[in-house]
């Protein structure tokens, strides 16, 4: 037998090798789940006055394959993701601010903010009744990444921003977040889609609900991750698959009064 035969039958066992250990599983490319965990019988997609253009850090994009930001982007028929750090010179996205018939907004939270829950928001209906395309960015990523992104972004930060006033803290039980009021990208709009409904801005009849259900299923998922212990995944020691809220301990980086979550206005 000559090398490059002994080389193509050692290449060919090996493979097969390779298949027997790591079987090809089936994937789906539309919730980005293996089909055996897909969530697609529970995706239902509708649409919204509001075209949300879904910021995503690239950490978020590559290894959250099915976070809350796509989740969002399955359910949203009028929505989009970028993804980047810093989007100053972006030509997408500043193709979408420059855009005469749009009027473009960040989803995030400042002083100077026009809270949706709160403030009047007829200048709002007033370009829905001019047929204007009303735009929202929203950064997904974690909220220090969230605001390095805010940060860097000067186009995205020198938009006016749109924030609401939640009553209710962040379902996402197994993740800690740094405050009461910050919630995951998928609860910032599904609570901004209710409030429009209620102040006349939507007209969703509800469809958004659905968002929640998926959301819990994903929850549901990973906690089940947690708790089998043939996984890596598995968390030793714990009864529910994580820890509870007010066994946790914050990082001392949030609770200093010198340092902000939010990058302010």
């Amino acid at each position: 037998m000559d090398k490059a035969k002994y080389l193509e039958l050692k290449l060919e066992r090996k493979k097969q090798m390779d298949d027997q250990k790591h079987p090809r599983e089936n994937f789906c490319y539309k919730c980005h789940r293996l089909h055996k965990n897909c969530l697609c019988h529970l995706i239902f997609p509708f649409n919204t006055l509001f075209k949300f253009v879904v910021l995503m850090h690239p950490m978020e994009a590559k290894k959250e394959k099915m976070g809350t930001g796509r989740i969002s982007l399955a359910m949203l028929e009028n929505s989009q993701m970028i993804m980047g750090v810093d989007f100053t010179l972006d030509e997408e996205v500043n193709s979408i601010i420059s855009n005469p018939d749009n009027i473009c907004f960040t989803m995030y939270p400042g002083e100077k903010s026009l809270n949706v829950s709160e403030h009047d928001v007829s200048d709002l209906k007033t370009a829905i009744a001019l047929k204007k395309n009303l735009i929202v960015f929203l950064i997904d990523g974690t909220w220090p990444c969230a605001k390095k992104m805010m940060r860097l972004s000067k186009n995205i930060r020198n938009l006016p921003r749109l924030s609401f006033t939640a009553n209710h803290t962040s379902i996402f039980e197994i993740k800690e977040q740094p405050a009461d009021f910050c919630l995951s990208t998928l609860e910032s709009i599904h609570f901004f889609i209710q409030e429009c409904n209620r102040r006349g801005l939507e007209s969703t009849s509800g469809e958004e609900d659905q968002m929640l259900v998926v959301f819990k299923e994903m929850i549901k998922f990973q906690i089940n991750c947690a708790l089998d212990p043939n996984l890596s995944s598995y968390k030793r020691g714990t009864k529910l698959g994580f820890s509870k809220k007010e066994d946790r301990v914050k990082a001392k980086k949030w609770l200093t009064k010198s340092r902000s979550i939010i990058l302010p206005d």
